[in-house]
């Protein structure tokens, strides 16, 4: 069996446990979101995902780690393969709140780091880079989200079909996601599943 099937395997056996801690708590909630924007420094492409799933977790009173994709849940739960799915999973995590005096709070100073994991015909593209993220609320609270500005990123592993449609990008986002754990386990771990195939197949085509 190729190693990316192997992979995929293992990701719908975890999917299957955390659908159902999902389907416990509830459908995942999507709070309001004013916009997820990737919008190329290159030639002006644009990528807009419409926010269909999202949740957060917080692992400290300062570091939250947000999940967005415009693939729902349940369109991830029924994913017999990669091949399935098409859209992006963008994971925002903020490693620092900004304070007054003690942090640098402009759009040029990085509180965050942006990753999206772009699915597309079965082939997959992560992009990576930093951003300065405003933060409303705090950490642990219901919800928690703020505005991101100043955000670049760039590919920075793909599988060899996979087409760079934006190259380097800026990233703006104003987001406000729920305290869903169940939700932002089956984001991340889609998402860190597409991070390893990417590596991988890229690697191999490297040797």
């Amino acid at each position: 069996m190729p190693r990316a099937a192997r992979q995929y395997q293992s990701v719908m056996q975890c999917l299957a446990i955390l659908a159902a801690l999902s389907a416990l708590s509830g459908c995942s909630r999507v709070l309001r979101v004013s916009g997820v924007r990737f919008e190329s420094f290159e030639n002006g492409a644009v990528l807009s995902p419409t926010v269909n799933a999202s949740g957060y977790t917080a692992p400290d009173s300062s570091t939250a780690d947000m999940y967005l994709s415009d693939i729902p849940i349940r369109d991830l739960s029924q994913a017999e393969s990669f091949d399935d799915l098409t859209g992006t999973i963008v994971r925002v995590r903020m490693f620092v709140a900004p304070k007054p005096g003690k942090t640098p709070i402009e759009p040029t100073a990085s509180t965050a780091t942006v990753q999206a994991a772009v699915f597309a015909g079965g082939e997959v593209g992560i992009y990576g880079g930093g951003a300065f993220m405003l933060p409303s609320g705090k950490p642990g609270d219901r919800s928690f989200g703020g505005s991101v500005r100043g955000g670049s990123v760039r590919l920075l592993s793909s599988t060899p079909g996979f087409q760079d449609r934006l190259g380097a990008s800026s990233f703006t986002a104003g987001m406000n996601t729920p305290n869903d754990e169940a939700a932002a386990a089956i984001l991340a771990h889609f998402f860190e599943q597409a991070n390893r195939v990417s590596h991988g197949q890229a690697n191999a085509a490297a040797r």
